[in-house]
């Protein structure tokens, strides 16, 4: 089974997809940013990678921003490295999906 990452469309960054001022971090969460990432460096990206390309300044926002939430992975220390990813023969994996339900209960 192959899988391939569309480019983005026009209008939007190239590096993640995303519609953003350029002074402004990647979209981490964007497929389109960790394959292309992952591709070019053989590491999944972290939010330092994001924000690499911004000014201290809105570096050190979006650091404290993501401290705060609990979401900063990788400004301290080595970067871990990149687990294996790609699929074995006869493994197809399985996503799981958590959505609550206003007046469903599990």
């Amino acid at each position: 089974m192959s899988m391939f990452i569309l480019p983005p469309p026009p209008g939007v960054c190239r590096s993640c997809a995303r519609d953003h001022d350029p002074g402004q971090p990647h979209d981490k969460q964007s497929l389109q940013y960790q394959y292309t990432f992952r591709s070019e460096h053989g590491r999944w990206p972290t939010w330092k990678d994001a924000i690499a390309h911004c000014d201290r300044d809105t570096q050190i926002m979006w650091e404290d921003a993501l401290r705060e939430r609990g979401y900063w992975d990788g400004w301290e220390g080595e970067f871990p490295p990149a687990p294996d990813v790609a699929p074995t023969p006869g493994f197809v994996g399985t996503v799981t999906k958590f959505m609550i339900v206003e007046g469903e209960q599990e």
